[in-house]
């Protein structure tokens, strides 16, 4: 048991990865709450949980406001171009289901196609960006294609990424007890997970 809580045993590793992780989903939520900045505020989460899946040593609080500043720019360009094809999906949505114009109904299947490759960009491109330094559409582009180059492995991550939703819903019955996980740590928590994901990615992509 000793050696289990040493410096180098396991429970000291999760007991620290635990508490770098509530660190992490404050300081998230915090920088979250402009609703401008989440995409700089996703980056810099990715940032951190990449290197801490990968081993390397960051400051936590530091290399979290350091890549959110170094990000900020770019992240939030990236941010609102996402948002403004939301919002037009949206609207296509709502004009092809409730429109009373003939055939408007046949508009859904690209418009759900649309969506699915949106939703496939969301999933890789904040990654991507806290990993690589690329022009912003060179890193929405290579969001897509890596997404589309592993689709399994998209698959997973988009279910993995919906955990704070999964948390609400399976929980639905102790709504604060599931409130208060994703305020913990539920967020950073299935982001560090997804890391695990992307760094198998990314490493191909390595030079």
């Amino acid at each position: 048991m000793e050696g289990f809580f040493s410096i180098d045993g396991k429970g000291f590793y999760f007991l620290s990865t635990m508490s770098e992780l509530v660190t992490l989903n404050l300081l998230w939520l915090l920088c979250c709450i402009p609703i401008v900045t989440i995409g700089a505020s996703t980056a810099a989460l990715y940032t951190i949980t990449i290197k801490m899946v990968k081993n390397e040593d960051s400051y936590v609080v530091r290399g979290f406001f350091s890549s959110f500043k170094q990000n900020f720019k770019q992240a939030t360009t990236i941010w609102m171009i996402l948002l403004a094809i939301a919002a037009v999906l949206f609207f296509d949505f709502y004009f092809s289901s409730y429109a009373p114009v003939k055939g408007a109904a046949v508009l859904f299947i690209p418009f759900a196609t649309a969506a699915v490759l949106l939703v496939l960009v969301m999933i890789y491109v904040f990654p991507i960006q806290a990993v690589f330094k690329n022009t912003v559409w060179k890193t929405l582009k290579n969001s897509l294609y890596m997404a589309l180059a592993y689709l399994p492995l998209s698959i997973l991550a988009f279910v993995i990424a919906i955990g704070p939703l999964a948390v609400f819903f399976l929980f639905s019955d102790h709504f604060g007890a599931a409130l208060f996980f994703n305020f913990v740590i539920g967020f950073a928590f299935f982001t560090w997970t997804n890391s695990h994901i992307f760094v198998k990615v990314f490493d191909r992509y390595m030079i």
